[in-house]
């Protein structure tokens, strides 16, 4: 299976290391390079064309939206997720402006920044939880408890509910069984299903609703 390439760009040395100790334990994730300014962002993504940039938005010297709509011109298929360490509106208006995949928090777990890498490469938007909420929100609909799962959380749900073991599962999405693990804690957690036996039977009485 061809591994997703990454490149990490954030001014601060120890939000580097921890996205890199992060994506080195996804084995279906393979970080090129990590920079600490948007301009190294630009070269980088020139010299080793990746799938994917994770991108810092706040960083001295160019302005990080500047190097998205100049990486967007010159690779429109790099897919582009924010990293932020706070939520402003005007920000996320910018990226949606440039047209980013995804906009996820520095204070998210690891694993929703993994989950949102695998999102964007299925070619659909990937928004922090909290992002999401206040974007349905501004909208005047209502987010349920379903529409909160991650698609990592979708399918980790799935093969849950077909009575695949742990080991199983992380073979099927090529992760770490710890990570399995995590997903199926954060399932039942925005589910408030705090079993496996019950898990598979919710999923099984929403499953008509869920096709």
């Amino acid at each position: 299976m061809k591994k997703i390439s990454v490149v990490i760009a954030d001014d601060h040395p120890s939000q580097r290391k921890f996205l890199l100790d992060a994506f080195e334990d996804e084995r279906s994730l393979e970080v090129m390079d990590d920079v600490g300014t948007a301009s190294e962002a630009i070269d980088s993504v020139m010299k080793h064309d990746p799938d994917v940039l994770v991108l810092d938005i706040e960083m001295p010297g160019l302005d990080v939206f500047h190097a998205a709509e100049e990486i967007c011109r010159l690779k429109p298929e790099v897919k582009i997720i924010f990293l932020s360490g706070y939520y402003k509106d005007h920000d996320i208006a910018s990226a949606l402006r440039v047209n980013a995949q995804g906009y996820v928090s520095k204070s998210d777990d690891a694993l929703l920044i993994i989950d949102a890498i695998a999102c964007v490469m299925k070619n659909k938007r990937y928004f922090s939880p909290a992002i999401e909420k206040r974007l349905v929100e501004n909208n005047g609909h209502v987010s349920t408890r379903t529409e909160m799962l991650s698609t990592r959380e979708w399918e980790t749900l799935e093969y849950v509910a077909k009575g695949y073991s742990k080991k199983e599962i992380a073979g099927f999405l090529h992760i770490s069984v710890k990570t399995v693990e995590k997903h199926t804690q954060s399932v039942m957690n925005k589910l408030d299903v705090h079993d496996r036996v019950l898990l598979a039977l919710w999923y099984l009485a929403h499953l008509k609703s869920l096709q």
